[in-house]
């Protein structure tokens, strides 16, 4: 019958897990261990691991305590079956190291109560047979592949921006706590507290974000079409919390707000600012994740959205006039929406101009849930989830509210454009 020795090395092979990521992964569970105690069991040099370590292992690789310990059918033994493995292995490792007077003694107590409960005495001990551990059963991971292997397209797309080869990490957290090509591929799930680490090493520091890939980690999601490298996780952050805003309030002073573009006009206004403001190494590219963001906001019933542009806006020319003739057509039809609200900041005499530059606020529908600012800043957007600091943007938009144009006055704006774009 193959040892725990054997079955603990097998299942750490077939894991693709090291001693040192299991001894790390114990001790956050409440159960330290050390690397070296992992590997004197994985080589025999230890044999008498307690039934919380037994379980504790079992748990981490993923396996029933009986297969660990000596049960031939992965798999079939129920709990009742693991714990009487585990306590077998337990009386044999309680004996190790005896003299034979005293294992004498131990098999005599031995049959004494094996007859007193109607079995037959233990048969004579002799050498085990040799034997090859059974396959390891197949993983019993609470993450389902899906999400490893979103999981481990974000880690390694993270790793890779922040200019990190794997063995560079490896060293970083210690060799052997963690295996990055494992959990880069999704072989592996990394624990929630490795993940954390990780996202240390990789530079994350937004909570936002980091709540973001600790959510796939837990397997408190699934996977959404913005959890891929090609997304950078601070954008695919944005994404998934406007997905879930009851209220989309937007001001920008530039363009056209990214929600309310045509297509055409995107790809005008990304040609302007460039594609990396979206994390992408093309124009092309970043156009395909502003309509998707709109698709994904405009489903079904949507979000109330309150958009507040400036007037220059319809001033500056980015692209043909017919590009914004169609843009102009396309507010005036958005603008007709129940669930849109759109504003113009007037150029003339504006009674005030935020010292900013364009931002979002997200509101949701649960009241535990706190509101969050965005600012879209030269490179990237910047979440911001400080009370303070959110309120001061909530602020700001109500302030430009009072200035804007009315409904009707929005109407006569855009149409007083359009028919001065139209003339030529």
């Amino acid at each position: 019958m193959a040892t725990i020795a054997d079955r603990l090395d097998l299942a750490l092979r077939e894991r693709g897990l090291s001693g040192a990521q299991v001894a790390a992964e114990l001790t956050e569970a409440g159960i330290p261990i050390t690397r070296a105690y992992v590997s004197q069991l994985r080589t025999g040099k230890q044999t008498n691991p307690t039934l919380q370590v037994l379980r504790a292992l079992a748990s981490c690789l993923q396996v029933s305590v009986g297969w660990l310990v000596g049960e031939e059918a992965p798999g079939a033994g129920s709990a009742a079956v693991d714990d009487l493995q585990a306590r077998a292995a337990a009386v044999g490792a309680a004996a190790s190291g005896l003299s034979d007077g005293s294992l004498a003694v131990l098999r005599g107590v031995i049959d004494l109560a094996r007859r007193a409960e109607g079995l037959s005495e233990s048969p004579e001990a002799g050498p085990p047979p040799a034997a090859e551990a059974p396959p390891v059963p197949a993983a019993r991971t609470t993450l389902p592949p899906p999400v490893r292997a979103a999981l481990g397209e974000r880690l390694r797309g993270l790793r890779e921006a922040a200019g990190l080869t794997a063995e560079q990490v490896e060293s970083a957290l210690g060799r052997g706590t963690v295996r990055v090509e494992a959990a880069e591929t999704g072989r592996a799930a990394p624990a929630p507290a490795l993940v954390e680490r990780l996202l240390d090493l990789y530079g994350v520091t937004a909570l936002p974000a980091r709540e973001h890939v600790l959510s796939l980690a837990r397997g408190e999601r699934e996977p959404a079409w913005w959890d891929t490298s090609a997304v950078p996780v601070w954008l695919a952050t944005a994404f998934a919390l406007e997905q879930r805003a009851s209220v989309i309030r937007v001001y920008d002073p530039r363009t056209v707000p990214a929600l309310l573009q045509t297509e055409a006009y995107a790809r005008a206004a990304i040609g302007v600012a460039g594609p990396a403001t979206l994390g992408q190494g093309s124009v092309e590219a970043a156009v395909r994740l502003v309509l998707a963001r709109q698709e994904m906001v405009f489903a079904g019933r949507g979000p109330v959205v309150w958009a507040i542009m400036d007037e220059g806006v319809l001033l500056r020319s980015i692209a043909e006039p017919a590009v914004h003739l169609a843009q102009l057509d396309s507010l005036i039809d958005l603008a007709k929406r129940p669930g849109v609200s759109l504003h113009l900041l007037p150029l003339d005499d504006p009674a005030y101009l935020p010292r900013t530059g364009p931002f979002t606020l997200w509101r949701y529908a649960e009241a535990f849930e706190p509101d969050i600012a965005c600012a879209h800043t030269v490179e990237r957007d910047e979440l911001i989830t400080e009370p303070g600091a959110v309120e001061a943007y909530h602020q700001a938009f109500a302030k430009l509210s009072v200035t804007t144009t009315t409904r009707e006055e929005t109407f006569d704006l855009l149409n007083t454009h359009r028919d001065r774009i139209a003339r030529g």
